[in-house]
């Protein structure tokens, strides 16, 4: 008998094996669908899915979820991440308000809604949601400290932000997210040899370097050539100049190397000659006892930075070569004066360092910034100004007008001994390069990569 044989009076053999094979599957379907259903499951699933944006996904399982009222926050919660991923930030805090009536909940709705009122402008409001966050829940709330620290930044308040960054490193030294954000905090301080030990600590390896962003290696440069750490400048431009973009950054970075040929072929690389490039080669030339060719470099360099102190330290130096006594005596002024205005600036900045509302302490920040050549971030300040009490913007803008201009020397060359110290003298008659944009229409930067020394505005 063949083995597909029919049994006598039945079908064949192997339609046996297929109606069994059938009868197991919908067996096991039956089981699986009857098995009880872990909410806890759906929603750690749905999370996942929303982190991978499998939005098909996410939606059966926020269905399945349904079924189960106690999850009816956890649901808002999911729907309001949904939305701030769709940029439907409004939507997204009213999900997320509703998800903090679930305690358990509440420290990550809190956190959710500060990162969608930040992306709203809403600085203000933000900021309340983090302080609630990291109240609420103090152990495990380290992200939305450093979420904190930086809107705390964003605004001015650079204490409350170093404060906040402190916390979150002394618990965990190796956040390298707090610890980026600190030296950004201490640059922004004037406190540039703890802003280069922050970076040190998150740029140990080789690796570490290379997937920096190009902001991070920008700032940790500027800090290496404020604190002349000939160590560290040595070793950064030993393995990694190449990271460097900006061709004057990179330049200066090998001046304060002593590589004298590298600076000059970084500038006979350019295609144009570049005003950046003016000091160096005035202390080129100087290195190489061409005083002549020095002043007239120098020269070109305080027509446009009138108000940098490296700059008025290099000419000292190089009207001590040529011997003029009284155009060294000016520098010196100069020097003096602009190192008073820093000191007044360092003075503010901790003033309004522990607040968020004055608006007065700001503007003056901006004000002394200008002062000292630093347009871009008087810009800055004057707009967080603005920001912070929208009814004053229209004032922030006139302010802008008046002191982002182009400012001669504090004390001119030409007439020394008689100086301008005061804004309104240094502005009076004059004009602004350019109008600044309309301060309402803008929020502060919450990350930058200004130059810390960009005079013309």
């Amino acid at each position: 008998m063949s083995r597909n044989s029919p049994v006598k009076g039945g079908p064949p053999l192997w339609l046996w094996g297929m109606l069994l094979v059938a009868t197991v599957t919908v067996g096991v379907g039956v089981l699986i669908s009857s098995a009880p259903v872990d909410p806890e499951e759906l929603y750690q699933a749905a999370l996942s899915q929303l982190s991978e944006r499998d939005i098909d996904e996410f939606d059966g399982s926020v269905n399945r979820l349904r079924q189960f009222p106690e999850y009816s926050e956890h649901i808002e919660l999911l729907e309001g991440i949904k939305a701030a991923q769709e940029t439907r930030d409004p939507k997204a805090v009213e999900f997320f308000e509703r998800a903090m009536k679930n305690t358990e909940l509440k420290p990550l709705a809190l956190q959710k809604a500060g990162d969608s009122l930040t992306r709203m402008g809403k600085f203000r409001e933000a900021i309340g949601r983090y302080e609630e966050a990291v109240k609420v829940a103090p152990e495990t709330a380290d992200l939305s400290r450093i979420l904190l620290a930086r809107l705390y930044h964003a605004v001015g308040a650079l204490t409350l932000a170093e404060t906040t960054l402190n916390s979150v490193l002394e618990s965990d030294e190796a956040n390298i997210g707090a610890a980026r954000m600190r030296a950004k905090v201490k640059m922004a301080l004037f406190q540039y040899e703890d802003a280069v030990v922050d970076y040190s600590a998150t740029l140990v390896a080789p690796g570490d370097v290379a997937a920096a962003s190009p902001e991070v290696i920008t700032n940790y440069v500027r800090c290496l050539l404020r604190t002349k750490d000939a160590d560290r400048i040595s070793a950064f431009v030993e393995k990694h100049q190449d990271l460097i973009t900006d061709s004057s950054l990179k330049a200066a970075l090998l001046w304060q190397n002593g590589d004298k040929n590298g600076v000059q072929a970084v500038i006979a690389a350019e295609p144009d000659e570049r005003p950046d490039f003016t000091k160096l080669q005035a202390q080129i030339a100087l290195s190489n006892g061409e005083t002549e060719e020095a002043e007239k470099k120098l020269s070109e360099s305080l027509t446009y930075k009138s108000r940098d102190t490296e700059l008025y330290q290099l000419a000292i130096d190089v009207y001590k070569a040529i011997g003029d006594s009284r155009k060294v005596d000016v520098a010196e002024q100069n020097l003096r004066q602009l190192e008073d205005l820093q000191k007044q600036l360092v003075t503010a900045l901790a003033d309004v360092g522990q607040n968020i509302d004055d608006v007065d302490g700001r503007f003056r920040v901006a004000i002394l910034y200008s002062q000292i050549g630093r347009f871009q971030d008087a810009q800055q300040w004057f707009i967080i100004g603005g920001v912070i009490d929208p009814e004053r913007g229209n004032e922030a803008q006139q302010l802008m007008r008046k002191h982002l201009q182009r400012l001669p020397p504090l004390v001119k060359f030409e007439e020394a001994g008689s100086a301008q110290t005061t804004a309104d003298e240094e502005n009076a008659g004059t004009t602004p390069d350019k109008a600044p944009s309309d301060v309402e229409s803008q929020t502060p930067p919450t990350e930058s990569t200004e130059k810390d020394g960009n005079e013309s505005p």
